[in-house]
């Protein structure tokens, strides 16, 4: 349980569980349910390593939720769509991997991607341009291919060494014209007109009327949080919110409450 509320961009962030039977009765009333969850933010844990781990109880809590009546599910990460796939190993789930520019799905699917032919050439040039930079070949510092997006990890290489393989990459990404996003350690390239916000809009757009429920806590997550907002669905930060706010309108303590979630959610869809 979630001990205190905090300012979030559009008001408080309430702790859901202290209201889950006013939220259970319009998730069961609901024509349909869309539930979508970061992959990053909500159904993993960060190991000793520093990597993250699936958590183990999250494909059997997808599997009932996806069984309950029309009802869809869908995973959304800035990994490509073939890991989330190997991680999870369930066909019903949708996958929206590179933020939006790799998207699978079964059914209806209105989704606007970036030009993926383009992105794949621009990737290819900003991955032989990181070869030719002293900066970016610095122990510690690994560049990761995801065909449509770029990722430079820093986590392991020495402050200075971090600050100067940051910039140098900012520079390229730049001279391409592509997206530049921060994450945790790492710089992610991106193609312009990737989104996963798009991607949830695409999908939405596949199930009229369906109530949208988003899961999951970081900067792109606050992209998704305001569009489901704005189509009243229910919106889920994970652990506590930055300091800046989220426009998430509830909250869950970790990682083990989405668990505990997902099948709250699939409950109330079978007795709908």
């Amino acid at each position: 349980m979630v001990r205190k509320t905090e300012p979030g961009l559009l008001g408080a962030v309430r702790p859901l569980w202290s209201e889950a039977d006013n939220l259970r009765e319009r998730v069961a009333e609901a024509a349909s349910l869309y539930g979508f969850f970061s992959f990053d933010g909500a159904l993993s844990q960060r190991a000793s390593n520093g990597h993250l781990r699936t958590n183990p109880a999250s494909r059997a809590a997808l599997i009932r939720l996806c069984a309950a009546p029309e009802t869809r599910g869908a995973v959304i990460s800035g990994r490509k769509v073939v890991t989330l796939q190997r991680r999870l190993r369930l066909h019903r789930l949708s996958y929206v991997g590179v933020h939006g520019a790799d998207v699978t799905s079964g059914g209806l699917r209105m989704v606007t991607e970036p030009d993926l032919e383009l992105a794949e050439q621009a990737m290819g040039k900003l991955r032989r341009a990181c070869t030719r930079i002293e900066a970016l070949q610095a122990p510690g510092i690994t560049i990761e291919d995801r065909t449509w997006g770029v990722v430079l990890h820093l986590r392991n290489a020495e402050a200075g060494a971090q600050v100067e393989a940051a910039e140098q990459f900012g520079k390229l990404v730049a001279g391409e014209g592509l997206q530049l996003r921060r994450g945790p350690a790492s710089l992610e390239a991106l193609p312009e007109g990737a989104g996963a916000w798009k991607a949830v809009l695409g999908l939405l757009a596949g199930q009229r009327g369906a109530l949208p429920v988003y899961v999951g806590a970081g900067e792109t997550d606050e992209e998704i949080f305001a569009i489901v907002n704005r189509r009243n669905g229910i919106t889920v930060h994970v652990g506590p919110p930055p300091r800046s706010g989220t426009a998430a309108r509830w909250q869950v303590a970790d990682c083990g409450e989405v668990i505990r979630l997902i099948h709250w959610l699939a409950d109330a869809r079978r007795r709908s």
